[in-house]
């Protein structure tokens, strides 16, 4: 007999009834298998939607149905049929497919654990031989299941064949569309085919060049355009500080007039306007300052529960901590923060953009002060777990502003690595005192 607390028979129902309710396309990367379901009646159907997704068929109540029905699966048809039903009608689905996933998994690994500690005590009282013998099959059967547990993402690719055909007919079909997270700065679109749910986008310039912008701009974009809930982590602004350029940003109202009191009538209705439209946004800003990469998971995981992130950004990578990494040395310990994000972008299937500070080497440079990737501060572990590297350059704060008068008033952004398509830059117009980068 199991244990109440051993499994959850409402998650198992809400899984099942989110397959039946949207379609089993948010299947991909769900490392569930029928034996992981604590009730015999949720695995049959939870077999007959793979079986069904293996042959491209849709999921609903109806192919279900006949599924188990034609291959002799329903062993209480009436009662079994009113099941699926009550599934579809009368589940809640509060939360995300892998919200009940990583529960039912859970559950299920502590089952086989709890089922094999069961075991383990009736063979010591039982097992006549000696005792090392007995021992050495304990912890073998032991270790076999915490191995099974660690490696979640270790699956053989014979249940890839659906989605990796869905796949690549959707690449097929798109025909070079933008498929990630539109930033609406169109040249990094095209660039990178949008944001991507697993990316992590380092973005990086000198200090004063408006990297906390162009961040907050495109927070702004996919939050208040694309209405897709973005996080901002600032470890360096405060909330008002925030809020106050988001706010000039999308009113187009000089923040220092704002600060002095200086607005015109006619910019009063346009406040008015951009406080209500930011402050309805699905925008959520932590300002709490020092910031380690555990508060940083269990936030952005507390936040899971109830939404289905668009972006997170971190402002800045430099200004986290992890304690358990610090007696290692800085680099190691920015190592760990690095990969932390870049694992998070995985886990929450959004991109994250975290803003990277840069070595103060290129100041010392005599000519072209452009960014380039080994003036990252820190530079290994950033550039080697970042998808996409950015860099804001503004000649006319550096020393080619006589060389190239041209980029006054303007931007180049430097795409100077992207994993999945091609490096190169453009320009964007920049007005610091709207807190605005617009397309040219």
């Amino acid at each position: 007999m199991q244990s109440d607390s051993l499994f959850e028979l409402e998650s198992e129902k809400s899984f099942l009834g989110f397959l039946l309710l949207k379609g089993a396309d948010n299947l991909i990367d769900i490392p569930l298998v029928p034996e992981d379901f604590y009730q015999d009646t949720n695995r049959r159907i939870y077999k007959a939607i793979l079986d069904l997704v293996d042959k491209r068929t849709a999921v609903d109540p109806v192919s279900v149905l006949n599924f188990l029905k034609e291959n002799s699966l329903l062993k209480d048809p009436e009662r079994e049929y009113e099941y699926i039903y009550s599934l579809y009608k009368d589940s809640v689905v509060s939360h995300p497919l892998g919200y009940y996933a990583e529960r039912i998994k859970r559950l299920s690994e502590r089952r086989k654990y709890s089922k094999l500690l069961m075991n383990a005590l009736e063979l010591i009282q039982k097992e006549p031989g000696e005792n090392e013998s007995v021992f050495n099959q304990i912890e073998q059967s032991l270790t076999d299941v915490s191995r099974s547990a660690d490696v979640k993402g270790l699956l053989p690719v014979s249940g890839d064949k659906a989605a990796l055909s869905e796949y690549i007919k959707e690449i097929m079909e798109s025909r070079g569309q933008i498929k990630g997270l539109r930033t609406n700065f169109t040249q990094f679109d095209e660039m990178t085919s949008g944001l991507k749910e697993y990316e992590m986008m380092v973005l990086a310039a000198r200090p004063g060049n408006g990297k906390t912008t162009l961040a907050l701009n495109i927070a702004s974009n996919v939050a208040l355009i694309h209405n897709r809930p973005v996080v901002i982590f600032s470890l360096e602004m405060s909330r008002m500080e925030l809020l106050l350029k988001l706010v000039c940003s999308y009113a187009q109202v000089e923040s220092n007039k704002l600060k002095r009191s200086e607005v015109t009538k006619s910019d009063a209705p346009k406040l008015i306007d951009a406080i209500i439209k930011v402050t309805s946004s699905p925008i959520y800003i932590d300002d709490s300052g020092a910031l380690s990469v555990d508060d940083f998971k269990g936030r952005v995981r507390k936040l899971l529960t109830n939404e289905n992130l668009g972006l997170i950004i971190v402002d800045y990578l430099q200004l986290m901590n992890d304690p358990k990494n610090r007696d290692g040395g800085r680099q190691q310990e920015v190592s760990s923060i690095s990969r932390a994000l870049k694992q998070m972008a995985k886990e929450a299937r959004c991109p994250v953009i975290a803003l990277s500070q840069m070595n103060r080497s290129i100041e010392q440079r005599s000519k072209d002060q452009r960014p380039q990737l080994a003036d990252l501060r820190e530079s290994g572990a950033i550039e080697q777990d970042a998808d996409i590297v950015t860099f804001i350059y503004r000649g006319e704060k550096g020393k080619d502003e006589e060389e190239d008068p041209r980029m006054k008033g303007m931007a180049e952004i430097i795409i100077a690595k992207n994993r999945s398509g091609p490096t190169g830059s453009f320009p964007l117009a920049f007005r610091p005192e709207l807190s605005r980068f617009d397309n040219v």
